[in-house]
């Protein structure tokens, strides 16, 4: 199958195109630099310069693949979230004007804590309740616009992954908890750490991806966690443990000091999203390490060593 991939230079963008072309597919891949087009090339994949904003290419692209995964989002917290919205629209509606009417998939993502916790601490669904006061909450915004597309003839679907997507030594929030942690001296957590969070192996979500690629209905959405039990204080317990630093608890106050606003609002978020319809619906099998043990002894084990070389 030919596969059109946003995102394909990023994180979890890569394994997902490692994977497609381990299972015998094509890929085309958007890339944004020489940099992005020889990661690409390295894979075997085939490098499309452009970038989230280049609404022509993606309707080029989009139109001559059988399969489009949506993974490219702006990530640069700083900026206004109603813009990185607006821009996520934008490219969402030129993918969709490209495959109106064809029935091929388009997989887009957004994230599990989009919806509230649950109030007695037990897992949430895909239709539980939205959140009002998740950080990022305005991402639902995306996911809407796109399953709209399925009045448009595109069989479109929504994998929302965990806040901690993790492996491979990578990810986004896992290594900058640790880099904290390192500049601070210790590993901290908030009260008492008992809030408990999603997460998911990379090497787990890039497989279903292409699950849904192939199997998922128009309109359905999926979370695709792979635990929904790891504790904050057990995760600073693995932060301090990688980097032998002490462990602290500390006050909100405090803890916005050291991370900042932003951060601590994104980590202090109680999220446990099943994964049960993706396992039911897409025959999905979680099966990698788990987060903390990568992070004490896994593929973290470089990162914490040059943390701790300074």
């Amino acid at each position: 199958m030919r596969i059109f991939i946003t995102g394909a230079t990023g994180y979890i963008g890569r394994v997902v195109t490692e994977r497609a072309i381990a299972e015998g597919h094509a890929v085309r891949g958007l890339s944004r630099s020489e940099d992005g087009d020889a990661r690409l090339k390295a894979l075997g994949a085939t490098p499309v310069r452009g970038e989230l904003t280049t609404l022509d290419v993606l309707r080029h692209e989009s139109a001559g693949a059988e399969a489009v995964l949506h993974l490219a989002y702006i990530h640069d917290f700083s900026r206004d979230h109603d813009e990185i919205l607006r821009v996520d629209g934008a490219a969402v509606d030129a993918i969709g004007e490209a495959l109106r009417g064809t029935g091929k998939p388009l997989i887009v993502t957004t994230g599990t804590a989009i919806v509230e916790p649950d109030p007695a601490g037990s897992e949430t669904t895909e239709d539980s309740p939205l959140s009002q006061t998740f950080v990022l909450k305005g991402r639902v915004v995306s996911e809407r616009n796109a399953l709209r597309l399925r009045d448009d003839g595109v069989r479109v679907s929504a994998l929302r992954l965990p806040p901690y997507v993790y492996g491979r030594g990578g990810s986004h929030f896992v290594p900058m908890l640790m880099q904290m942690a390192a500049k601070a001296g210790e590993s901290i957590y908030v009260d008492d750490g008992s809030l408990r969070t999603s997460d998911v192996h990379v090497d787990d979500a890039a497989e279903l991806y292409l699950l849904a690629m192939s199997k998922a209905k128009a309109s359905d959405v999926f979370s695709g966690t792979g635990s929904t039990s790891v504790t904050l204080r057990g995760m600073a317990e693995a932060i301090g443990a990688a980097l032998k630093l002490p462990v602290r608890s500390v006050r909100r106050e405090e803890a916005v000091a050291i991370w900042g606003e932003f951060l601590t609002a994104f980590v202090q978020v109680e999220n446990r999203a099943s994964n049960r319809k993706a396992v039911q619906r897409l025959g999905w099998r979680p099966k990698g390490v788990d987060m903390l043990t990568d992070i004490r002894s896994g593929s973290y084990r470089e990162l914490a060593e040059k943390l701790r070389q300074g």
